[in-house]
């Protein structure tokens, strides 16, 4: 239990650092590298909410 909770939290954590740097770069650059890196960012936060809403919420 303690152990996906924290795989839960690592993967929102990385997928928010992803999708800030996807915007750094967007602005910056203006890139297509950025859109790329929000969107992969926004699927790794969603996997992160999946194993927290199915995995540890109690029925």
């Amino acid at each position: 239990m303690r152990l996906t909770k924290t795989l839960a939290i690592a993967f929102e954590t990385v997928g928010c650092v992803i999708i800030l740097t996807g915007i750094a770069i967007e602005v910056s650059l203006g890139a297509p590298l950025g859109y790329i890196l929000i969107t992969s960012g926004a699927c790794i936060v969603a996997v992160g909410n999946m194993i927290f809403a199915k995995l540890l919420r109690k029925p």
